[in-house]
């Protein structure tokens, strides 16, 4: 999807929207009664419009007729305005993304939120007699969810969904065609950021040595069961996926997900590793695979609710440490503020190299709310890590979580550590 139709489809959503808004509201009670023909159809539509009217144009000699493509692409557009109608008015993404944090006083507007960067793809597959649906897509700029359904017929008795996930042969990967500027971009923003600066001849070298491993993940992805209704999981999974490309084309691959076998005392840490020639060693045994697979998806994401950077120059102190907040990141599942320690802390002075900082002290100094133009305050769960680099220089970084998702371009103050920072008066980034 270029940016004009991106740019035409939500201009149409938002006529759309002001025109029924009235109807839409009303048809928060309702059910709407498709036929099943209807949604596999609609959804066979959305996950692959063109693909969609090729087969329908070689079905048969009934349907082999000239196709206006004006028409058709009216049509596609209309049905899949309606589709992210009716997934915004009956809570879809809520259904398909059980784990997000939604507004219990305005799940609407919540819903509205996490459809904005939502792509919705629907793609079912079937193996050994284990169907597997890629529902849709989540992107907020810098972390990626998947919600898929999956309907297992033996699925064992006592699988509990609690236990920790086997799932290293799993996988998501980008594009060949994207895998290498998305690299270089993370290469060289990563020893950026650790203050090593690199010559173009050693980020080319870095770069092309994790190009001689194709069959290495991209990305370290997480899978976890989100909801469990006997036979049925929704499985949702995560990675950080940062917007260094355009339109991320991605493949999921699923294979022999598993659970690890908890035996009392374990400590809730389950560690495997897997060496190039595919042998894997885990610290705990390995259940039977609940989902052998494999299965591979396809998709591209049309949608993102980008991250909103400021940089300021902010000194504060918080339970007698002394910081400086030089950047606040606002995203729609979290808010980050990049911060330096201005002195080391050693209350016994024998040890003027070691950071302490006491568990209190980190909350306290917490990234602990927003506020958003309505007013509203909103509460954030978070605390703060540090690290001390060689020079001596001491990085921290606040992270915070909402208590629901929220709509980065309406918050305008974020508390850190109880002191109100007004984004207003800080330098909006254009990233």
């Amino acid at each position: 999807m270029t940016r004009f139709e991106s740019s035409l489809r939500r201009g149409l959503m938002d006529a759309n929207l002001a025109q029924y808004e009235r109807v839409l509201q009303d048809a928060d009670a309702a059910q709407p009664d498709f036929s099943p023909s209807y949604l596999r159809e609609r959804m066979r539509l959305l996950a692959d419009p063109w693909g969609w009217m090729r087969r329908r144009e070689a079905a048969g000699p009934r349907r082999r007729r000239r196709l206006d493509w004006r028409v058709i692409a009216i049509a596609a557009a209309l049905l899949l305005l309606s589709a992210c109608a009716v997934a915004v008015v009956t809570g879809q993404f809520s259904q398909w993304f059980p784990t997000i944090w939604m507004d219990p006083k305005a799940p609407e507007v919540s819903e509205e939120i996490v459809s904005r960067m939502g792509t919705v793809i629907g793609e079912p597959q079937t193996v050994d007699g284990a169907s597997v649906t890629l529902n849709a897509a989540v992107w907020d700029g810098q972390e990626l969810r998947l919600s898929l359904t999956a309907d297992i017929p033996d699925l064992p008795e006592d699988f509990s969904s609690e236990a920790p996930f086997y799932d290293l042969e799993c996988r998501l990967r980008l594009a060949e065609h994207q895998r290498e500027a998305y690299l270089r971009k993370e290469i060289a923003l990563s020893h950026a950021n650790s203050h090593i600066d690199l010559t173009e001849e050693e980020l080319e070298e870095l770069v092309q040595s994790h190009l001689e491993y194709p069959d290495d993940p991209d990305f370290h992805s997480v899978v976890r069961a989100a909801r469990q209704e006997d036979g049925t999981l929704i499985l949702q999974v995560m990675a950080a996926l940062f917007d260094y490309v355009e339109d991320p084309e991605l493949t999921l691959h699923i294979e022999n997900l598993a659970t690890y076998k908890v035996e009392e005392g374990d400590d809730g840490i389950f560690t495997s590793s897997r060496a190039p020639d595919g042998t894997v060693t885990t610290d705990h045994e390995i259940n039977g695979p609940f989902l052998k697979g494999p299965f591979d998806f396809t998709f591209t994401l049309d949608n993102k609710l980008s991250p909103i950077s400021y940089a300021g120059d902010i000194d504060a102190t918080y339970e007698n440490i002394p910081l400086r907040v030089s950047k606040i990141t606002v995203m729609a599942f979290q808010v980050c503020a990049n911060v330096d320690l201005l002195a080391l802390l050693d209350p016994t002075g024998e040890d003027p190299d070691k950071l302490h900082i006491s568990l209190e002290q980190n909350l306290a100094m917490s990234l602990n709310g927003l506020w958003t133009k309505d007013g509203e305050y909103v509460e954030c769960i978070g605390g703060t890590a540090f690290s001390v680099e060689q020079d001596g220089k001491t990085d921290g970084e606040m992270r915070g979580n909402p208590v629901h998702v929220i709509d980065p371009a309406q918050v305008t103050a974020v508390c850190i550590g109880g002191k109100r920072v007004e984004l207003s008066e800080l330098t909006r980034l254009d990233e």
